[in-house]
């Protein structure tokens, strides 16, 4: 079977022809008539871009649509859709950050694009990060990605809440430019590029992707929390000659630097399966070798109603929430935090909301007041004792989301978000009764930020079938295959 989306990221994706030409229909260059290949939309585009596009039909075949395409300087980043899945897809969101020099060139960032298939919210990321290696360039590469997340938003619910946080699944693909780094400060260039090139001789990729930056990095909650990627058993993608087959060149260490990294919603993870990973051996004309890779994801919804709803009305209460190693907020090293509940779905209600939020939201002409806990002073790892957080639940759904965010307080300043965790909430119904105390790691755009634990409480209004088993809702139709 074909795959069902088909996502392209591109980096340094801007070329000139030898001649003026365009690209006809069939694929092939007709420089007689070059009107004749361009419909309404492509005689908006450059022509750059009408050609990409054509190119791209004309591969994959006319059974695809492209139902989102954005370029960012040399990034590009298009979405199609095959004919058979095309209704089952809405809300299609673009968004993108530049992080070249001041933020403002487009010469690295990302590009994102989010959708909707069968209540399940998909995001890609293509990006391309600053380059080099050193431990300065690293720390450069962990900051871009913070600031596309921060900057790039495809859910309006929040500026609180990152791409990375609100999709059930999310991929990350592009020159992320991640580098071998081997131990020891005492070799130089030379010597590491020889022991990447005999490592690469003997086929030794386990060795060498061990010294993987991105894997150290991901390890370390540097960036991108909660995210994975195959293992690159196959040799480095940079740096190698325009040629097909890997040649290296010797200015750089070969390095694994063109990935596709993907995460999933708590509770979803067995949705989304892998089935391949590869380089584009053949591909020629860069000094990097693209990679691929395929993947299957079971919707949140299935052609059964019952499987998927917790059908009735349900109480969840927080009870006993603590955070550990928050991040500082003010300038003295400590923070005030309190926790702000907040969720998109019309089916839950709270009525938690402090008195002083009330009268900030109101200042700010903001209609919607969320939830929250009174700040506690001066602290980075808060206990709120006997406080309290009930919200009512209709028919709850799987993937449903609910989001705690950590807000540092501040009398006279904007108050400035900490950390984030989102919640399952069709998980935490049917957990409930398992585990006495819930832990989960907070995130802030993409970097680990302490840790959050808190005790739930469930009681039921109006059932009418009471809490099916976790496992009663995972049946399976409808799977949908990413390429």
């Amino acid at each position: 079977d074909n795959f069902d989306l088909i996502v392209i990221g591109m980096q340094e994706a801007t070329w000139r022809d030898s001649k003026s030409t365009v690209i006809d229909e069939k694929g092939s260059f007709n420089e007689e008539d070059p009107a004749s290949a361009n419909d309404v939309l492509n005689a908006m585009d450059d022509q750059n871009t009408s050609q990409l596009r054509v190119m791209i039909k004309s591969i994959i075949g006319n059974e695809y649509s492209q139902m989102a395409e954005e370029q960012r300087g040399q990034m590009r980043l298009s979405l199609w859709v095959s004919d058979r899945v095309i209704n089952k897809v809405n809300g299609i969101r673009i968004s993108g950050a530049n992080c070249g020099i001041g933020n403002v060139l487009a010469n690295k960032g990302g590009i994102i694009v989010s959708l909707n298939y069968n209540d399940t919210r998909i995001s890609f990321l293509s990006a391309h990060l600053a380059a080099h290696e050193g431990e300065s360039y690293y720390k450069s590469r962990c900051e871009n990605i913070r600031t596309i997340l921060r900057e790039a938003k495809t859910f309006g619910l929040s500026n609180k809440l990152d791409t990375a946080v609100t999709s059930h699944h999310m991929f990350v693909l592009g020159d992320l430019n991640f580098r071998t780094k081997f131990d020891g400060d005492k070799q130089d260039h030379e010597d590491h590029v020889k022991l990447a090139l005999d490592m690469i001789k003997q086929e030794d990729y386990a060795g060498l992707y061990s010294c993987d930056e991105l894997q150290a990095g991901l390890k370390n909650g540097d960036l991108l929390v909660g995210f994975q990627t195959l293992p690159c058993n196959f040799p480095p993608t940079f740096k190698v000659k325009r040629a097909a087959g890997f040649d290296y060149k010797a200015q750089r260490t070969p390095s694994y630097t063109d990935r596709i990294l993907f995460k999933s919603f708590e509770g979803l993870a067995e949705n989304l399966k892998p089935l391949a990973y590869e380089p584009c051996v053949d591909f020629i004309t860069s000094d990097h070798k693209p990679v691929r890779g395929a993947y299957t994801i079971t919707p949140n919804r299935t052609n059964e109603l019952e499987d998927f709803i917790l059908d009735g009305s349900y109480r969840l209460t927080f009870e006993k929430m603590k955070c550990f190693g928050l991040p500082a907020g003010d300038a003295d090293g400590s923070s005030d935090p309190y926790l702000q509940f907040m969720w998109q779905s019309p089916n839950i209600s709270g009525k938690d909301v402090s008195f002083t939020e009330k009268i900030r939201k109101l200042m700010k002409g903001k209609a919607h007041v969320w939830p929250t806990t009174k700040y506690i002073s001066k602290t980075l790892n808060p206990d709120w004792g006997d406080a309290k957080m009930s919200f009512v639940v209709e028919d709850c759904f799987v993937g449903q989301m609910i989001f705690i965010a950590v807000i540092d307080y501040d009398t006279l300043s904007h108050n400035d978000c900490l950390a984030v965790v989102a919640l399952n909430i069709h998980e935490l119904l049917t957990m409930a009764e398992l585990s006495p105390t819930i832990s989960r790691p907070l995130v802030w755009e993409g970097k680990a930020a302490g840790r959050i634990e808190f005790s739930i409480n469930t009681s039921h209004a109006t059932t009418k079938r009471g809490l099916p088993n976790a496992k009663s809702s995972k049946r399976r139709f409808y799977d949908l295959d990413v390429f």
